[in-house]
């Protein structure tokens, strides 16, 4: 065999283990139409780690999808709106989530990860006077931080039906658990002959009517008054021993 018959041999091999590689490459890849795009580092989903591969996609598109549907509801959003402002085709947001509803409750408990967060902090080895106020102001500081998103529950809860009942199960499971552990704190604090319970549910409703309230009196003054009446309710909170906290 000449020279250039072995060279024109070994050309070909390496052009045959070019493909195969090529192949083995696009089959780790799956069906995701938008593949390109893995490789490329994306959004970090809360942990502050940098997102890569079908990880960085998904979380691309939630984040798109999040914003839409806060800002224009769930019937005014589209797939295609979804796909423009996550930089990825229809194809792919369908590849990720089988319909527009399943992507509309992934984006839901999404959204809840932060009040579930606040909720699983640990103030178990506070005194339980200082546990309460901690409590509240954690109430207060999360609504505030996080209006847009509690302003988006509400608007879905009162206008998708398709979603109503499952939108406020979810809601009220949150409430539920905040107040118990409210109720929690307080039985600590007040003397026996005293009803943790009520004491606890009626705080609750106060906090809950000051966020309705600021809905329609959003003025400074208006949001002193509210929250030094929240402080002022929780100073006749019966205790076991006196003193203020």
């Amino acid at each position: 065999m000449s020279g250039d018959d072995r060279k024109d041999g070994k050309d070909r091999s390496d052009q045959e283990h070019q493909v195969e590689r090529l192949a083995d490459r696009a089959a780790d890849r799956s069906t995701d139409p938008d593949a390109s795009l893995d490789s490329e580092a994306g959004p970090s989903a809360g942990s502050g780690e940098r997102l890569t591969g079908k990880a960085a996609t998904q979380e691309r598109i939630l984040v798109a999808a999040t914003e839409l549907f806060l800002a224009r509801g769930y019937e005014n959003t589209t797939i295609a709106q979804v796909a423009e402002r996550g930089e990825v085709s229809r194809a792919t947001v369908f590849w990720h989530f089988s319909d527009k509803e399943s992507l509309f409750r992934e984006c839901f408990n999404r959204l809840c990860e932060p009040f579930r967060a606040s909720l699983a902090r640990d103030f178990s080895s506070l005194p339980p006077e200082k546990r309460l106020r901690e409590q509240v102001e954690l109430y207060q500081s999360f609504v505030a931080q996080h209006r847009a998103d509690v302003d988006g529950f509400i608007r879905w809860a009162t206008e998708h039906t398709s979603f109503r009942d499952w939108l406020i199960r979810s809601l009220l499971d949150l409430h539920q658990r905040f107040g118990g552990a409210l109720i929690e704190t307080i039985a600590e604090i007040v003397p026996p002959h005293h009803d943790p319970q009520a004491i606890g549910t009626g705080l609750l409703v106060m906090l809950d009517g000051g966020l309705l309230l600021s809905y329609f009196d959003q003025s400074a003054r208006s949001a002193e008054l509210r929250q030094a009446s929240v402080q002022a309710v929780l100073d006749m909170v019966p205790r076991r021993t006196p003193g203020r906290f």
